[in-house]
């Protein structure tokens, strides 16, 4: 027991000793150590963000999503406003109809054709979806018919509103 007390009072006696060498390093005023330390804290600092890579400004630019939205503008930008409006509104138009065909798919695989609540409400999905697929298609048309008005000899505007 003797023993273990003189360990413990000569570790503790050790671990005081420590502190007062660094606490008296730290009140000298050296700043060769200073800057040491802080290299050494920016070497541990890289060697735990090693492999990652500080966004440029261009690829923050194009991670913000403004790249794409000036693509969207400009990709109309020499076309009349009117058929400009006809090509965004076809987009959001394939788009809500791509939501809602995964959703008809879903509830008809969930379906129960026993119970009529959920066949109801399928139903008045796939119809929702039919009507909204017809208008589609009618927008369609009449951008082209409105294209065709506006002198616009270039189809592509529009096959790629619809890819």
């Amino acid at each position: 027991m003797n023993l273990l007390h003189e360990i413990s009072v000569a570790y503790g006696y050790q671990l005081a000793s420590d502190l007062k060498t660094k606490a008296q390093e730290r009140e000298q005023p050296d700043p060769e150590p200073a800057k040491t330390e802080a290299t050494s804290q920016q070497a541990e600092q890289k060697s735990e963000l090693e492999g990652t890579h500080k966004l440029t400004k261009e690829e923050k630019e194009r991670l913000s999503g403004r790249e794409a939205q000036e693509k969207n503008e400009d990709k109309y930008a020499d076309l009349p406003d009117h058929i400009r409006r006809m090509l965004e509104r076809l987009e959001e138009m394939k788009e809500e109809l791509d939501e809602l065909k995964q959703e008809v798919a879903q509830l008809n695989a969930k379906i129960d054709h026993n119970n009529e609540a959920e066949k109801a409400v399928y139903e008045q999905k796939n119809q929702y979806f039919i009507q909204l697929q017809n208008q589609y298609f009618d927008m369609i048309k009449s951008v082209r018919e409105a294209m065709k008005e506006a002198g616009v000899t270039d189809m592509s505007v529009l096959l790629k509103a619809i890819a």
